[in-house]
């Protein structure tokens, strides 16, 4: 695991459970992948930023969320609820309340050619990884070939994580809206964070995969430190601890930079006339060009809140 690992029908297993897995673990994968890229974080120790001012009508506010979490790690504070409650809108990464938008995710993580895992990994490895595959989504390798590798790697974090099923920060912020009959919107789409991925060439990804299975135990560890900084609210010490692979930073434009720049304007017209909360994944809101820094240079005031 070391970093690396932080970084339709026919499937004959429950597809929507399973996809629904995938699909919370690949947004962990790219928070894990943005974590080692996103340069000096945020000194300020905190999750949740008030946004004001620059023609806005009412503060918004935005909230670094980790995607995926243990059910005893998995908190949502009054101060999150709070500014929630107050937000006329909400806004995430992408728009989960749209059933296209899931089913994006779903068939992009897929290419029916099927992808030679047998002959790429090691034969301890793939035989590991067809085990874990059998035993949490009932299928092996030779029907789970389908899925790029990238979903692969997304699929194995339940393993990893060994809590059952995790909680979603994004999940829970949409039954939360619902509840409210409050509209969900998305600052970018399904098919544009697959892409990100499909950029990335296949054989760096089986290496990833390869290093990931390879791992004894010190991606758990690694992890619960992890978690332990994001309940800390700490940013900078969420960096420390993944800055160890500088060979992802040849992605950094298509990882972050690019997307957090692109989603400035789409949250200012957003935030115009509606309170909006917004919520993404933590290591979006740091760095020379994280959220946060982005925001305060198109002119609106950012502060931190307690959380």
């Amino acid at each position: 695991y070391n970093y690396h690992s932080k970084f339709f029908t026919l499937f004959i297993w429950d597809m929507k459970r399973t996809s629904k897995v995938i699909i919370k673990s690949f947004w962990t994968l790219l928070i894990l992948v943005s974590l080692v890229l996103n340069g000096s974080a945020q000194e300020t120790k905190a999750l949740l930023w008030e946004i004001s001012g620059n023609g806005l009508e009412k503060s918004s506010y935005l909230f670094g969320t980790i995607h995926l979490m243990c059910k005893d790690d998995f908190v949502i504070s009054d101060g999150v609820k709070n500014a929630f409650n107050q937000a006329d809108q909400i806004a995430l990464e992408v728009d989960l309340d749209d059933p296209s938008e899931m089913q994006a995710f779903q068939t992009g993580m897929m290419n029916m050619a099927g992808y030679d895992y047998k002959g790429t990994l090691s034969e301890k490895d793939y035989n590991r990884l067809d085990g874990i595959m059998k035993a949490n989504y009932g299928q092996g390798m030779a029907v789970m070939r389908i899925m790029k590798p990238f979903g692969v790697m997304s699929a194995l974090y339940g393993e990893m994580l060994a809590c059952g099923t995790p909680e979603s920060y994004e999940l829970s912020f949409v039954e939360m809206a619902k509840g409210e009959t409050k509209e969900v919107l998305g600052l970018e789409s399904a098919a544009s964070q697959v892409a990100i991925f499909d950029n990335i060439p296949v054989k760096e990804q089986m290496t990833w995969l390869s290093d990931m299975l390879g791992d004894t135990g010190e991606s758990k560890a690694e992890w619960s430190q992890m978690v332990a900084n994001y309940k800390a609210q700490d940013l900078a010490a969420l960096y420390a601890s993944m800055a160890e692979s500088p060979e992802y930073a040849k992605y950094e434009k298509q990882l972050l930079d690019n997307r957090n720049e692109a989603w400035i304007p789409k949250i200012g017209e957003m935030a115009k006339d509606k309170s909006t909360f917004i919520a993404v994944g933590a290591m979006h809101l740091a760095g020379g060009k994280g959220v946060i820094k982005l925001l305060r240079e198109a002119g609106y005031t950012v502060k931190p809140m307690d959380n």
